[in-house]
């Protein structure tokens, strides 16, 4: 199966956010950088993506609203996405999307998306941590050590941006 995880996009920070965490939305320039990198990587054809799931924090799920609109799917709230949750409990979820013809596409955290590509991959130190709005992308066998890592982009990389 292909795989695709993404960290949510450019968020407010915790600190000029009044509510909660779990309430805390993109800014314009995340949303707007955001559907640029699902722009570029669907007008390059590498998103092979039948279905988004989302953490259902405010942020990820917005970034998975901006995906759907661009790749005209409707976004599945997950609550496992949501910051915390044990890899192994993913992997279970994983599993049944084994023989799925399209991708998966996951958004959703930090440190999480890093630890879930890791795991999956068996990459030795155990992360393979994602910038905001950035992407992976993994085929194999949805379980511990059964995918492999093809790439893990940056928004600069994906955008054709200088590192600064």
């Amino acid at each position: 199966m292909d795989l695709y995880i993404m960290r949510h996009g450019l968020a407010v920070g915790s600190f000029e956010w009044p509510g909660d965490d779990a309430s805390r939305p993109l800014t314009e320039p995340g949303v707007a950088r955001t559907r640029e990198v699902i722009r570029r990587l669907a007008g390059e054809g590498r998103l092979n993506v039948g279905e988004i799931w989302s953490s259902p924090l405010v942020r990820a799920a917005q970034t998975a609203a901006i995906a759907g609109e661009v790749l005209s799917i409707r976004p599945r709230s997950v609550s496992l996405l949501a910051c915390g949750c044990p890899p192994a409990e993913l992997d279970k979820l994983l599993q049944p999307l084994a023989g799925a013809l399209r991708g998966v596409l996951l958004v959703g955290h930090e440190p999480d998306c890093g630890l879930l590509i890791a795991r999956l991959a068996g990459v030795p130190g155990g992360a393979c941590p994602l910038k905001k709005a950035g992407v992976a992308y993994l085929s194999g066998s949805p379980r511990a050590g059964g995918m492999q890592l093809r790439w893990r982009l940056s928004p600069k990389e994906i955008l054709g941006e200088r590192k600064s």
